[in-house]
């Protein structure tokens, strides 16, 4: 087991065990109002440790694995390569070009 791999899943043990009532939807939801303290200040590591720990609680309650993340984020990589990226918009976000017969990636 990598070192990576040891944290996440000792961080993901703590969260379901200090916060037992927390669901992923709820983790969720905490998510998007640490990304946006990210978005206020991106250098704070800080903030970028706070979202870890909300997705690695996230993967526990739901069951994922390194492995299955590991994968997942490998056939992500590969979608993205292949995708065809828009101009940045006024906010600086690129979006890529929707194709009809995109499908979402569940891992079994």
């Amino acid at each position: 087991m990598s070192e990576l791999e040891q944290l996440l899943v000792e961080i993901g043990t703590w969260s379901v065990t200090t916060f037992p009532h927390a669901n992923a939807k709820s983790k969720a939801k905490h998510l998007v109002k640490e990304a946006m303290e990210l978005e206020d200040d991106p250098s704070d590591l800080l903030e970028h440790a706070d979202c870890l720990f909300l997705l690695a609680g996230i993967w526990k309650k739901e069951g994922i694995t390194f492995d299955q993340l590991k994968e997942a984020i490998r056939k992500k990589l590969e979608i993205n390569k292949a995708r065809t990226w828009g101009p940045p918009g006024e906010d600086g976000v690129s979006y890529h070009v929707e194709k009809s017969g995109e499908q979402k990636v569940v891992l079994q």
